[in-house]
C-alpha cells in the first residue's frame, strides 16, 4: 500500500509539470481619454499601458502612444499562444498599468480597469514613467 501512495504522488507531481497550450491576452485593446485641469483635451501627452503578470516580477510589456487632438491614445490588443506549466502558484495571471506623463502636470499611475477610461491630470511636476523590471 505505502508504494501505490508513492507512485500516486509521483504521478500527481509529474503531471503538474506538463506543459499545455494557452491563448492569452498579452494587451487588451485600450483606449485612455486624457483631459487638463478644465476638463479639456490634453494633446500630446504621453500614455504607456504596461503589462505585468502575477507571480513574477518582470514586466511582460510595454507600448507607449501620444495623446491625438481629442486626447485619446489608443492601443492595439495583442493575444498569443502559450506554453503554460501549472505550478503550486497557479498560471500567469495578467494585468495592466497606465503611467501618464505631461510636462507641467504630475505623472498617473493607475491600474488598467475597463476598455475605455478617462483621466484627468494635475498641474505639477513630471516623473518619468517607473522603468522595467528585467
Amino acid at each position: 500500500m505505502p508504494r501505490l501512495l508513492l507512485m500516486a504522488l509521483m504521478a500527481l507531481g509529474l503531471s503538474a509539470c506538463v506543459p499545455y497550450p494557452a491563448y492569452r491576452t498579452t494587451q487588451p485593446e485600450a483606449e485612455l481619454r486624457v483631459l487638463d485641469e478644465q476638463g479639456r483635451p490634453l494633446i500630446g501627452a504621453s500614455v504607456t499601458l504596461i503589462g505585468r503578470a502575477r507571480p513574477t516580477p518582470v514586466e511582460q510589456s510595454r507600448e507607449t502612444r501620444l495623446t491625438d487632438a481629442d486626447g485619446i491614445a489608443r492601443f492595439a490588443g495583442h493575444h498569443a499562444w502559450q506554453s503554460e506549466v501549472l505550478f503550486l502558484h497557479g498560471r500567469l495571471d495578467y494585468y495592466w498599468e497606465w503611467c501618464v506623463t505631461a510636462p507641467g502636470r504630475r505623472t498617473f499611475l493607475a491600474p488598467y480597469q475597463a476598455q475605455q477610461q478617462v483621466v484627468q491630470l494635475r498641474p505639477g511636476a513630471a516623473e518619468p514613467c517607473p522603468t522595467p523590471r528585467r
